[in-house]
């Protein structure tokens, strides 16, 4: 038996922020982009995408997009590619993928992205993401 999909929706557009030495940042919102930091309080699916820009310039996921580190399967579900957005916009093959969160066990993770930027280079992403903990770093 599985569960159904959750109704909350998380969406993180990877791009970078050209007004902070080029971070990669959320810019699902271009004008007010953030860090790239996951609301995790209750289950949902989180949904991946690289940014306009980046995809226009030729970026890409890898073929293994994201990993989550010590999770063994437990709060994090694999990946499935995406071929359209939320609002139902077409996504190029490989520039979106989305997984869901189960919210079974709290702790702090470490996920990576793996892209390849315009010339095949490979580049990673390995930003902590904290469920409930109440630590302070």
């Amino acid at each position: 038996m599985t569960e159904p999909t959750p109704s909350k929706v998380v969406e993180i557009v990877i791009g970078m922020n050209r007004h902070d030495n080029y971070n990669f940042m959320n810019v699902v919102d271009p004008k007010h982009p953030k860090p790239l930091s996951l609301d995790l309080s209750e289950r949902c699916e989180l949904f991946f995408r690289l940014s306009d820009e980046l995809v226009k310039a030729g970026w890409k996921f890898q073929a293994r997009p994201i990993r989550v580190n010590e999770d063994y399967g437990i709060n994090f579900s694999s990946y499935l590619w995406v071929n359209t957005g939320i609002k139902g916009e077409p996504v190029a093959p490989f520039t979106g993928f989305k997984i869901i969160y189960e919210c079974a066990r709290m702790g702090i993770y470490t996920y990576s992205l793996f892209m390849l930027d315009s010339l095949l280079q490979k580049i990673t992403l390995d930003p902590d993401v904290e469920n409930g903990t109440g630590q302070v770093p």
